[in-house]
């Protein structure tokens, strides 16, 4: 790899991607050290966009795209592990010659939980109610959380990120793979943002029951990992009214898959009884 410094080349490498003939080249922004650089170009967010671009409706499938050059502009590391990378992809279409749109800010895989909740015969949904910087607003979410390995443990992460961001501990084989309904092709994730960022989301539900004495202990309960920066409050919403309290994108998708996957009858009986570790209730809190 070369290096670079006052007088140095810009660091730069090359990576084989199937489909693209030659080895292509990948170079660093000025500024970005040696260490960021080489941590971007062996995390498993790059390698995995540079297999998608090979699969199925891939971008180079085809053969009419050429990815010439990719430009690394940054890295965040959450601890050892690389948390985000932003680069520049240039991509031609050899038939016009036209330079096709291609930043990218890759943050890889997540999972988001539609929690709803029967209680004396109506629906309810938890929500987390959270800072997010990017849009300055507090915003009223699904729980959800990112990926923290390679292992692709969606139903697992789901489970975790529910128990950390709510309290509520559920069984893996209580969950619904929402997103599994979706055809092959699709990947069977939900891709909420393509246009600047790789991240596909799995879209779970789980159903159970609660008593009111649950629905107030969770409505208003703070919670989060404090040392991980997150403030969390706890939203008890009527489902009924869900689609119309929230923008984010994570839940009315879940809404929409939940609604389209009753009607077409591809759900399992809601269960009569919703358990917690240790006991019938669905929270432990």
């Amino acid at each position: 790899m070369a290096s670079s410094g006052d007088h140095a080349p810009q660091l730069s490498t090359a990576v084989a991607v199937p489909g693209a003939g030659a080895p292509v080249r990948v170079v660093a922004a000025p500024g970005l050290t040696e260490a960021d650089f080489t941590s971007a170009v062996e995390s498993s967010l790059f390698r995995q966009w540079l297999k998608n671009l090979q699969e199925e409706k891939g971008v180079l499938t085809y053969g009419r795209l050429n990815l010439r050059q990719i430009l690394i502009q940054g890295v965040d590391m959450f601890g050892k592990r690389v948390g985000f990378v932003k680069f520049k992809a240039d991509i031609i279409d050899e038939e016009t010659k036209a330079k096709i749109p291609g930043i990218v800010f890759a943050r890889g895989p997540a999972v988001a939980v539609l929690i709803l909740l029967e209680s004396k015969g109506q629906t309810y949904a938890v929500l987390t109610e959270q800072v997010r910087v990017p849009v300055g607003k507090f915003i009223l979410e699904l729980p959800a959380g990112m990926l923290d390995d390679e292992k692709g443990d969606f139903v697992g992460t789901a489970v975790r990120e529910v128990e950390e961001e709510t309290g509520i501990k559920l069984n893996l084989e209580d969950m619904i793979d929402l997103t599994a309904l979706l055809n092959p092709d699709t990947g069977c994730r939900m891709l909420p943002s393509p246009g600047g960022c790789d991240e596909e989301i799995g879209l779970f539900l789980y159903r159970g029951h609660a008593d009111e004495d649950t629905l107030r202990a969770l409505q208003g309960k703070e919670t989060g990992l404090r040392d991980h920066g997150e403030l969390i409050k706890l939203r008890v919403v009527p489902y009924s009214q869900l689609w119309r309290a929230t923008a984010d994108a994570k839940a009315l998708s879940a809404i929409a898959l939940y609604e389209m996957a009753k009607r077409e009858g591809l759900l399992p009986s809601s269960p009569t009884t919703s358990r917690r570790r240790g006991s019938s209730s669905s929270a432990n809190l």
